[in-house]
């Protein structure tokens, strides 16, 4: 018979902290719902209708992500009717006679056309902070003004020619050059500028390196390496000069090994060795995310310069099981939530133990999670300024100020651009912010049970194996 493992003394007292501090924070929470005069409220109440129904949410979503496409009041309307006629029975009635008159090309179906496009709109605006230069730099200011740092990302699923690589690289270099000097003349805010070890950039970016060549391809690791490093590098020369950091976003798991190679090869390279102001993020839904940080911190041993590692639970699962599953592979993230929450905290203490090499960014919005990185960081004696939060913009909004007066630096991956290459990630957020497991969702339930949100991985793994309930 199989022994089970006695946990460590240093993981019992995590674990008790873990509990002691996402109590704290819950009890701190203020979970007050907006109320009927903001425009909060007509966003959330369409969030929390779509997530009482399964299928009007996958319908919803759906519209939303072909929405853009559409370029007539006549196609919306059909769309819409077509999308949503599967899940009529589940729709309130006046919906279901709003959509029966609406005929397409009738003045009912352009004002419904009309309609859905603009709170489609309104809810982009929530989580993408800007189109224009103007904008972008508006919404980083008002997250300064409420004590959060940013990251900001230029939004684009995929790049198919050269012309859009090179309008990809211009966006960042135009970005660099022009936001830079204005929010490091913003006063010294020392939780947000400063680290355990000195200051830190006020202008941060975050990088796909798939959209830097038209092709990014694995097969032809050392052509691709070569053209996305000449793209990557005058990003980093001009960021190194202008004071600003640049972070390289993980993507769909065949890109994992080539993007962590181009990385590393681009960050030893005499120019750069020397420059702490870049990272790399690791996704815990992968179980060799442990092989790769362990990797991770060999070479930067080498190279004796830190690095910035985010780590994140992943948000690419349903095109990687979709993609294993139909191309016959080894589905290469963990199926069930459980693990991945299981071995974000267990990469977690390894970034806390390994602080002054992979400087720590734990990202998520998930209470046992943060309250897990808190009692990690306490465990190894770590300031609270060796470590920040990240969350996601227009999300969490009243988790990011309470963490922010708690102390913590808390920074916003803050994703701008067009709304027609930002609806795929429009939907990804969506799709987050309405899963049955978000603390997102739990922090306005009045009823939700602060139990159920600080049970361990491992205590559901257990209740899983004893019901045969996935969790």
């Amino acid at each position: 018979m199989k022994k089970r493992s006695k946990k460590s003394p240093a993981k019992v007292q995590v674990e008790q902290e873990t509990q002691r501090i996402g109590k704290e924070i819950w009890d701190h929470l203020d979970r007050r719902k907006p109320t009927l005069f903001e425009r909060r409220w007509w966003l959330d109440h369409i969030l929390e209708w779509a997530m009482q129904d399964e299928s009007i949410k996958v319908q919803m979503f759906r519209f939303v992500d072909v929405l853009p496409m559409l370029k007539s009041s006549g196609t919306v309307t059909t769309h819409l009717q077509e999308y949503f006629e599967e899940v009529r029975t589940h729709l309130p009635v006046a919906a279901r006679m709003g959509l029966d008159v609406a005929q397409p090309d009738t003045l009912l179906g352009k004002a419904l056309a009309v309609n859905a496009r603009t709170n489609t709109r309104k809810m982009a605006e929530r989580f993408i902070a800007g189109t224009k230069p103007g904008e972008v730099f508006r919404s980083v200011q008002k997250l300064r003004d409420k004590g959060v740092a940013f990251s900001l990302d230029l939004l684009g699923e995929a790049v198919i020619s050269d012309v859009e690589a090179e309008v990809y690289q211009q966006a960042y270099l135009d970005l660099i050059e022009s936001l830079a000097p204005k929010v490091n003349a913003w006063p010294e805010d020392p939780v947000l500028d400063r680290d355990h070890t000195g200051w830190i950039p006020k202008c941060q970016v975050s990088i796909k390196l798939s959209a830097l060549v038209s092709h990014f391809k694995p097969i032809d690791a050392e052509r691709t390496s070569k053209l996305v490093k000449e793209k990557l590098r005058p990003i980093f020369q001009l960021a190194r000069e202008n004071d600003a950091y640049v972070h390289v976003d993980m993507e769909h798991y065949e890109y994992k090994n080539l993007t962590l190679q181009i990385f590393q090869e681009v960050c030893m390279e005499k120019e750069f060795r020397d420059w702490p102001d870049c990272g790399i993020v690791i996704q815990a839904y992968l179980p060799d995310a442990g092989d790769d940080l362990k990797a991770l911190l060999k070479w930067v041993k080498k190279r004796k310069t830190p690095v910035g590692v985010r780590l994140v639970k992943g948000a690419y699962w349903d095109y990687e099981t979709i993609q294993s599953e139909y191309r016959g592979w080894p589905c290469p993230v963990f199926t069930e939530k459980w693990e991945s929450d299981a071995n974000f905290e267990e990469q977690t203490q390894f970034l806390m133990k390994n602080h002054e090499h992979l400087r720590p960014a734990i990202a998520s919005h998930n209470l046992r999670s943060l309250a897990n990185a808190m009692a990690w960081a306490e465990e190894f004696k770590l300031p609270k300024s060796a470590w920040e939060i990240q969350m996601l913009y227009g999300m969490a909004e009243e988790q990011q100020h309470l963490f922010s007066e708690l102390g913590y630096r808390v920074r916003v991956y803050a994703p701008f651009g067009e709304l027609l290459p930002g609806m795929s990630y429009l939907v990804r957020r969506l799709l987050e912010n309405t899963s049955n497991e978000s603390f997102l969702r739990s922090a306005y339930d009045q009823e939700a049970s602060i139990e159920e949100l600080l049970r361990s991985p491992k205590e559901i793994a257990k209740l899983v194996e004893k019901t045969g309930v996935t969790a």
